[in-house]
């Protein structure tokens, strides 16, 4: 890394501004993203009012994203936020904050803060920046980390049913349609609810589960799950909207909030129940 231009006995001298930037920008190419910190963090340490600092500030922040150091990415991009208030490129800021919480989601029997704080950061994107390239963006990394927590739900579901505790299996899969209607998870959710219902011989709950089942076809696709096509959001009043107050006339949706900022990701835990 070349921070000097010269020394002497006496003193050092820096190397010029551009010469710093073009340093740290070829080990940020070359994926040298440590050193490529360190020579901007220097370049700003010197030369605070270079034209360049806003771009280099969003280039720390990148480099940490790029390393998969997303804790300090989130860190930076935050940073960057509450420096620039009025930056034009707040949208893109505040799409890569999600995208770095997204990065450190676990499997779905795990800790959920980071989906959590995944979707509160794209739902920002789309309702704050509408017009933003970073919008469409947003929309379809949120239908994923919608899914991901649907399958949390379910997965919650399934382990209600097979130990026979059919009450608290329904009521789960009432709030799932309650909060996540649109995706394939949900889908699998009535389907799991038809099943269970003609096991326990309610034939009157798996005709409305196989109503509320055809209602919902095309959301299993993987075009759905992964965002490229906009998943069929159930009418309300009709057939899904009929299930879930058939399994839970109480079911409301359920806020999407973390409980404790992410930093990095967790540990195996027991799921909540």
């Amino acid at each position: 890394m070349i921070v000097l231009a010269a020394c002497s006995s006496d003193k050092v001298q820096v190397a010029p501004p551009d010469e710093l930037y073009r340093q740290a920008t070829q080990d940020f190419v070359d994926g040298n993203y440590g050193i490529s910190i360190q020579t901007y963090k220097y370049l700003l340490d010197h030369y605070p009012l270079d034209d360049r600092a806003e771009d280099v500030e969003l280039r720390i922040a990148e480099a940490h994203y790029a390393d998969e150091a997303y804790p300090e990415a989130i860190a930076a991009f935050s940073d960057f936020q509450r420096m620039h208030p009025t930056s034009p490129r707040l949208p893109e800021v505040e799409y890569n904050i999600g995208k770095a919480y997204m990065a450190q989601m676990d499997t779905i029997d795990r800790d959920l803060n980071a989906a959590a704080n995944a979707h509160a950061r794209f739902e920002s994107v789309i309702v704050r920046y509408p017009s933003s390239e970073y919008a469409n963006r947003a929309r379809a990394e949120l239908q994923q980390v919608r899914e991901h927590l649907a399958s949390r739900e379910l997965y919650v579901a399934r382990f209600y049913l097979g130990r026979g505790n059919n009450g608290a299996g329904r009521t789960r899969v009432a709030t799932l349609l309650a909060t996540y209607p649109e995706t394939s998870a949900a889908r699998e959710a009535i389907s799991l609810i038809a099943e269970d219902a003609r096991a326990t011989g309610d034939d009157e709950l798996a005709q409305v589960a196989d109503a509320a089942y055809a209602a919902t076809e095309g959301n299993d696709r993987d075009e759905v799950k992964d965002g490229t096509v906009p998943p069929v959001r159930p009418a309300p009043g009709g057939p899904v909207d009929a299930l879930r107050v058939r399994l839970s006339p109480h079911a409301v949706a359920s806020p999407v909030q973390p409980t404790q900022p992410t930093t990095a990701k967790p540990g195996a835990a027991q799921p909540v129940l």
